[in-house]
């Protein structure tokens, strides 16, 4: 061993250690996760952005920094303009023009929806059903309406001549510009609404009325909804008279329906005259009953010129019946049997017979 020398070999003294966050993967990491944050959050961003910035240049501990001062720099130009081009994406200024001209379209607009005045109000429409289309359309006019008509019935038949149809439904609408519209749904005047709009008219139908007597078979008819005024009467025998409605009503119970037209199930719509043929009997008459077709029979037989009476002649001249000439000059009629000219005279059995009404001229006296 030379003199002057230590026993031992010198040891020098363990290098110091770099605090891990000192080291470049994060300081970099820094820089990444300010420039994320930037995106969501740009208050809490700028914060990781100046704390990024100070970690590129702070060294503790007596440490040589790893980075030179141009590399320092240059990581903290790029810090900067990283966040920068990232704030700017995700959270973009706006414009004051573009910000100005957002705002003027709805001043504008709040500004001429106060100078516009609102629309009057439309009062409330009347019910005008089971009225005259003229006054409906008239009234719902004057109320400020615009008013439409249409058929009620499935016929969709033209609509005119107001005055001639009824209201069987309406409806109101609203139309452009606050308005408000109605459209009345109507049928001919005495014509019955249909259950439903744009439905079948609902017409009544003939009771079999045949064999009835005529109060009751009037009774028949208006329980079954057939307008009575539209009924006419005819006799079914040629010597026998038409009633009036007031007479064949007095006694009631002594005229007979022989005969119907419509028959039975027919419908009475506005146009359909029922006629009603009637005979009259009562419990003293001989005979009780109709005729097999109606104006081809006497009710009484006497009354028939060609009866041939107890103890006469079978045998007569045939110009001495119905188309002959009496002594008198006037020809022989059948009483009760159609004829013309009117005004024409005639005898039967010894009696004047005129060819005159009411209804069709027949041989009456």
């Amino acid at each position: 061993m030379a003199y002057g020398q230590p026993p031992y070999p010198y040891t020098p003294p363990p290098a110091p250690i770099r605090p891990w966050w000192q080291t470049s993967g994060v300081r970099l990491g820094f820089i990444g996760a300010a420039a994320v944050i930037m995106a969501i959050a740009q208050g809490l961003g700028i914060l990781l952005m100046f704390a990024s910035i100070a970690m590129i240049w702070i060294s503790t501990g007596g440490l040589r920094h790893p980075w030179q001062v141009w590399q320092r720099i240059a990581a903290t130009v790029g810090t900067l303009m990283l966040c920068l081009i990232v704030a700017g994406i995700a959270h973009p200024v706006k414009k004051k023009d573009d910000a100005k001209a957002a705002a003027t379209p709805t001043t504008a607009a709040t500004s001429k929806a106060s100078e516009t005045p609102a629309p009057a109000a439309v009062p409330q429409l009347s019910d005008y059903t089971g009225k005259a289309l003229t006054e409906a359309r008239k009234g719902a006019e004057a109320a400020g309406y615009t008013v439409g008509n249409r058929d009620a019935s499935s016929e969709a038949r033209g609509v005119v001549l107001a005055g001639n149809w009824t209201v069987c439904f309406q409806k109101v609408s609203d139309l452009a510009g606050g308005k408000k519209g109605v459209d009345f749904s109507v049928v001919k005047e005495g014509e019955p609404c249909p259950k439903e709009d744009g439905g079948a008219l609902p017409w009544p139908v003939m009771p079999n009325v045949v064999g009835a007597t005529y109060n009751k078979a009037m009774a028949d008819l208006k329980a079954a909804g057939v307008p009575l005024e539209r009924v006419s009467l005819e006799d079914v025998y040629l010597d026998t008279d038409t009633p009036t409605a007031e007479q064949a009503a007095k006694d009631g119970e002594e005229w007979h329906v022989c005969f119907q037209d419509p028959g039975k199930d027919g419908k009475v719509t506005s146009t359909t005259t029922v006629r009603l043929d009637l005979g009259r009997w009562s419990e003293a008459s001989l005979v009780k009953s109709c005729p097999a077709t109606k104006g081809t029979t006497y009710q009484i037989p006497a009354n028939d010129p060609d009866y041939e009476r107890p103890g006469t002649s079978t045998g007569h001249d045939d110009s001495s019946s119905s188309s002959g000439s009496t002594g008198g000059g006037a020809k022989t009629v059948h009483p009760g049997a159609f004829c013309s000219p009117g005004g024409a005279v005639g005898t039967a059995n010894g009696k004047t017979y005129t060819c005159k009404g009411p209804g069709q001229n027949r041989w009456r006296q």
